[in-house]
């Protein structure tokens, strides 16, 4: 890692209800791994990559990775919001067609936000990190996140 402070000061824990067979790019030994612990090991295996957070359209945290206790939720659903109003409102640009991720850099910090729908992936990174690969690893994170999505579309579906 880059020395940095380790957590983006945004931060929640939850367990995943849904598990997958392990992936075969040396993700985990062979057998179950949750979700969770499949992005807990993406984490781990990006260089900078501090945290990757899952959220439904209002904010609330669906998965954590790595699992922390939260410091401000408020502040969770506040980014989440903001993220969701900014596609919401570039999508009338019809010239610029719909936004796939929305990439902010910070002073201390990158933060990778993408539509995942009904979820959204937040990705926190180092300020060091290479920005062209956080945006290589979102496929893998939304390959990750497909029977989450599935259970959580069929949630909301039902209100």
């Amino acid at each position: 890692r880059d020395g940095a402070d380790p957590s983006p000061h945004l931060c929640i824990g939850t367990r995943s209800i849904v598990g997958r067979p392990a992936p075969s790019r040396g993700m985990s030994g062979s057998g179950i791994v949750t979700v969770q612990s499949a992005l807990t090991q993406l984490c781990k295996q990006t260089e900078g990559l501090r945290s990757i957070t899952v959220t439904d359209r209002d904010g609330i945290v669906v998965l954590r990775a790595p699992e922390t206790v939260i410091d401000d939720q408020n502040a969770e659903q506040i980014l989440t919001t903001i993220f969701s109003l900014t596609t919401e409102q570039t999508s009338k640009i019809e010239e610029l067609g719909q936004a796939n991720f929305i990439m902010t850099m910070y002073d201390n910090c990158i933060c990778l936000q993408a539509n995942h729908l009904p979820l959204v992936i937040r990705m926190i990174a180092a300020k060091s990190a290479n920005a062209g690969a956080l945006i290589d690893l979102l496929p893998q994170v939304k390959a990750v996140l497909g029977p989450t999505k599935e259970v959580i579309r069929g949630e909301t579906d039902v209100y």
